[in-house]
């Protein structure tokens, strides 16, 4: 992320760290899927999976800063765009700056990731969305 939006901000860092350890898992899935044998299984849909390591061994850390700008924009703009659309697309693209296209899987994983604990509402269930 070469931008710091005016919107992302110390709470936006605090909440990642919240959920950073559920992000770290799911990047295992992919990894299981991609035939680790120490990897742990999450059920994970095989779709995101190709999305996120199709041709890449990339390391989860390689990757963070996407996941957790995803992660962000869901926090601050869930309510306007409870679903990933165009309009929140040209936003996003427009914040994260010239990496955006690079990143914009790993973006848009984390925004429509739910998680358990740490939401805004509390009614997410982590497996109920992906």
């Amino acid at each position: 992320m070469n931008n710091r939006p005016n919107w992302y901000n110390d709470e936006s860092d605090k909440s990642w760290e919240r959920v950073k350890t559920a992000f770290r898992n799911d990047w295992e899935q992919t990894k299981h899927d991609f035939g680790s044998n120490t990897a742990r299984d999450l059920d994970q849909d095989v779709n995101d999976t190709v999305k996120q390591a199709v041709g890449t061994e990339d390391a989860f850390e390689k990757r963070e800063q996407a996941f957790r700008f995803g992660h962000a924009a869901q926090n601050q703009f869930r309510t306007q765009y409870p679903t990933w659309n165009d309009d929140l697309d040209k936003r996003l693209r427009t914040d994260y700056g010239s990496d955006y296209d690079r990143d914009r899987q790993y973006i848009r994983h984390a925004y429509e990731y739910r998680y358990a604990s740490g939401s805004k509402t509390g009614t997410e269930n982590r497996e109920e969305l992906r």
